[in-house]
């Protein structure tokens, strides 16, 4: 089953690691055959000699304009709603089907500024636990990849 919209992750900052790369890669190429995929990075503006809530401010700036074509847009946020694969595999394809394009956004290491949550629809929690941007974002690829083949009832979910 392929999904017919369009997904969209928004991250601040690059990913470095030649390991956490090739996951990223990976996941990437095998959600592209379930469904169309950008991957967007913005620049991490942090540490720049600027006020961390300027910083942040800035990085929210950079993702609602990175993201402003899509119709639905879900921050990443630790106490934003948890969900089980099965459930998360339901809720996309209800998301997709509904609105047709949908951007997840993954904040930088202050985390969102208050006029990106207010422009965001919903907030997702992969955990209640706190991981670098990298690892969020390796993490959602997973479980959007998890989340195509539940509903394509192939066997990669157990």
């Amino acid at each position: 089953m392929r999904l017919n919209g369009r997904l969209t992750i928004a991250a601040v900052g690059k990913i470095k690691s030649r390991a956490w790369l090739a996951a990223q890669d990976d996941y990437v190429k095998r959600l592209r055959r379930y469904t169309t995929l950008d991957l967007i990075e913005v620049k991490d503006v942090v540490g720049r000699r600027i006020p961390d809530d300027v910083a942040m401010a800035k990085e929210g700036e950079q993702l609602l304009r990175a993201t402003s074509d899509s119709h639905r847009l879900i921050a990443l946020t630790p106490t934003g709603k948890m969900q089980t694969s099965p459930n998360l595999a339901k809720w996309l394809q209800k998301r997709v089907e509904g609105y047709g394009r949908i951007a997840f956004l993954i904040g930088g290491p202050l985390g969102f500024s208050d006029d990106v949550l207010a422009a965001c629809h919903e907030q997702i929690s992969l955990s209640p636990l706190t991981f670098t941007h990298e690892m969020a974002r390796i993490l959602l690829l997973e479980q959007l990849y998890r989340a195509c083949t539940i509903l394509a009832g192939e066997q990669y979910h157990k």
